[in-house]
């Protein structure tokens, strides 16, 4: 919501009469828990909540962030799905799972954030560029993801609990969840595991086709999905306002699909030419590993006893592809070795994308009710990119892998200088040092400075005006790449992000309006697949030599757009309505798609319905998306040609039915209906081109090959908690 939010501490009051019961004190930590606190937001921020996703059986990235019209999800398969906000992927964002930093890109085929969604308490979209506190890099927003603990899942009165589910999904596959948690005198603690297989999808145009005697071709090449899923949680209290929490959470994904992950076979008769991707089917591991420690100290309500966060994490992302062909002998249909045809798509990986680093916050209130505040940090950050399949052939071209550091700080402050007047401004500095593949050191640094001007002239009407600039110094490139002849500009800039925005939200007891309308600019944009065109000051001879050029691109990307959203809620029923649209244009055109910048979309409409029948335990929910058809001349950053692009829209909808028996405690059903009206389509931001730095007009981009969007899948669950 655009609107200042009030928050509540991460420590559940469940805490207050259980954990300590034996304790003759109260402790400050749970009093100042039960306070509201209304807190200063620079930035136009979304929340989605743990039970929102709950409720829809959210499985996947496309599930999360189904209600939000600003935010897109392509890919279409599990391990494919990227994250847009705003038409920005997400590899500009500063994403974290629990404060572990998911930076970077690992492979480009595949969606950059993992974790399964049962295992979420809260996710946070910070949209524009972000303000100092968010952390580094933050170039285009920030997406910051919360896991559950024991808290969440404990009833008042109750030490111990246990949650079993069991779901089953008609296009197609299985989850099967247990979880145990629990709580001492100075801890809680949570183990949760999930296991889940789609075994495959199918398209809205293949759902009912040969019903129980599926061909491949009602399978959705690419769309199987076998997870395990670990999250280990607890935390320790130490004293009144001093807690430690150390959490562990495992994705992994076992499937077989073609070493593009996201793209498919379209139909044969719409094929120009006949590339088969069956025939580079590869067995993928896909891992992501984060282990957070956590220091959480209160504070007070006195300047000189500020709340203090220190969070020292690991990231561990794995992409293992071994190919289930002999790279050596297979061939295409025509005799080709299939090798020589596609040797980036015949090549066995196994692509590690590490980060590891320390963040420290501290916040001094400047009032007692934290209204006004004084806050700064530091930061550290390492990264590392490396495939070890390839070290023989690394040796020939390069390091074999590439590492940077960032080190960073920042200071921020807000104040109420009237009862209607609130300014808030900071700035960070970072610095990043980036030891690419070609052996080249590169140290690029700035500052980041942020102000927001929120304005209340009566209690229901907020409106805010804002303003972002954000360096990142130059990081590792695609871990993909390594293993290919790009050269790497000795002299890459920092990218600049700037966002200027501005939101208003009306709100009353039953009704709520809000808006925004911003304007974006990036400069200095590093692009994997630039040309000597883009700087003219290196020596020529790199040219020749390369198959594409890592520099700096000299076009500034500019996105302007807007935002409405309003709500409506008496009683137990709620209509919320959103609306989204950004326009990512380079010298004045809207983008091609771009697989490590953004994509284009049309207008993007959401509508959710939802009545609560209190007496009985029943919620029901319907849930519209729209998005509609468009057409443009798409600028390609890469090929600097001005294309038309075509993508079609579509209206998906849902349905959500939870119910839980009155005099059957613990006992929940859910029923989820997706895509009732079983229409086909693609997800306008899955990739427009098989080969991303390609032209258009080359055979293999002339259809489109992303993966469609499952069809009708409805979702069956049952599950108890005690």
């Amino acid at each position: 919501m655009l609107k200042s939010r009030f928050y509540i501490l991460t420590v559940s009051l469940f805490l207050s009469q259980n954990l300590f019961a034996d304790e003759p004190t109260d402790y400050t930590l749970e009093k100042i828990t039960a306070e509201e606190q209304k807190e200063f937001q620079f930035n136009n921020k979304d929340y989605i909540s743990g039970k929102d996703l709950s409720q829809r059986q959210s499985n996947s990235m496309s599930d999360v962030f189904a209600t939000e019209p600003d935010v897109n999800v392509g890919g279409g398969g599990m391990m494919a799905q990227k994250i847009y906000v705003r038409g920005i992927e997400d590899r500009l964002l500063r994403v974290t799972i629990d404060g572990a930093a998911q930076n970077g890109n690992a492979f480009h085929h595949q969606g950059n954030t993992i974790i399964d969604p049962g295992m979420l308490k809260e996710v946070e979209i910070t949209k524009g560029s972000a303000n100092a506190s968010a952390g580094p890099g933050a170039l285009a927003g920030a997406i910051s993801m919360t896991t559950k603990d024991a808290s969440d899942l404990l009833e008042k009165g109750k030490n111990f609990g246990a949650y079993l589910g069991s779901s089953f999904y008609t296009n197609y596959g299985i989850r099967e969840n247990i979880s145990f948690y629990g709580r001492g005198k100075h801890f809680d603690a949570l183990a949760y595991y999930t296991y889940q297989n789609i075994f495959y999808y199918r398209d809205g145009e293949h759902t009912f086709k040969n019903l129980f005697h599926p061909t491949e071709d009602d399978k959705v090449l690419g769309s199987p999905s076998q997870q395990n899923n670990v999250l280990l949680k607890g935390n320790a209290y130490i004293g009144e306002k001093d807690k430690i929490t150390f959490t562990y959470n495992l994705t992994r994904d076992n499937a077989t699909r073609p070493f593009r992950a996201n793209v498919t076979n379209p139909p044969a008769d719409a094929q120009e030419e006949k590339v088969d991707f069956a025939q580079e089917l590869f067995h993928h591991i896909d891992s992501n590993n984060n282990i957070v420690l956590e220091y959480n100290h209160q504070g007070d309500k006195n300047f000189g006893a500020p709340k203090i966060k220190l969070d020292a994490y690991g990231s561990i992302r794995n992409i293992h592809l071994t190919p289930l062909f002999d790279p050596t002998t297979a061939t295409t249909k025509d005799g080709t070795s299939l090798h020589e045809a596609d040797a980036e798509g015949s090549t066995p990986r196994n692509i590690f994308l590490n980060n590891i680093g320390l963040d420290l916050k501290v916040s001094h209130p400047i009032t007692e009710d934290y209204k006004n505040t004084f806050d700064y940090g530091f930061d550290y950050q390492n990264m590392t990119v490396m495939d070890k399949q390839n070290e023989v052939v690394y040796s020939q071209r390069g390091r074999g892998q590439e590492n940077s550091n960032i080190i960073g700080a920042y200071i921020q402050a807000n104040y109420a200088f009237l009862k209607s007047l609130t300014i808030g401004a900071g700035t960070r500095y970072d610095v990043y040092t980036y030891f690419d593949k070609n052996s080249q050191n590169h140290i690029t640094q700035g500052f980041s400075p942020s102000v927001a001007i929120l304005y209340n002239p009566i209690d229901t009407l907020d409106m805010k005006l804002s303003y972002a600039y954000v360096t990142r110094g130059a990081l590792p490139g695609d871990a993909l790449l390594i293993n290919s002849e790009t050269i790497i500009d000795p002299n890459l800039k920092s990218e600049k992000g700037q966002n200027v925005e501005f939101d208003i939200d009306y709100t009353q007891e039953y009704f709520s309006l809000r808006g925004a309308v911003f304007y974006q600019v990036i400069g200095d944009f590093i692009n994997s697949y630039g040309s000597l065109d883009d700087n003219p000051n290196l020596d020529a001879s790199i040219g020749e030599r390369a198959d594409g050029l890592r520099t700096n691109l000299t076009d500034k990307i500019n996105i302007f757009g807007y935002e409405l959203g309003a709500s409506f809620n008496y009683e137990n029923f709620l209509a919320t309505f959103g609306f989204s649209r950004s326009y990512p244009t380079v010298r004045g055109k809207l983008i091609q798609d771009t697989y490590e910048l953004g994509a284009t979309t049309g207008n993007n409409y959401v509508l959710k319905l939802q009545y609560n029948f209190d007496n009985i335990g029943l919620d029901i929910a319907w849930m519209s998306r729209f998005v509609q058809t468009i057409d443009y001349d798409g600028y390609d950053i890469y090929n600097k040609e001005t294309l038309p692009v075509h993508k079609p829209g579509y209206d998906i909808h849902n349905i959500y039915v939870n119910y839980t028996p009155p005099k059957i405690k613990g006992l929940r059903f859910s029923i989820v209906l997706n895509n009732i009206f079983n229409k086909f389509y693609v997800d306008q931001t899955s990739p427009l081109k098989v080969e991303a730095d390609g032209s258009a007009l080359e055979s293999i981009n002339q259809v489109r090959k992303a993966l469609a969007e499952p069809g009708f899948d409805g979702r069956f669950e049952i599950s108890y908690r005690f």
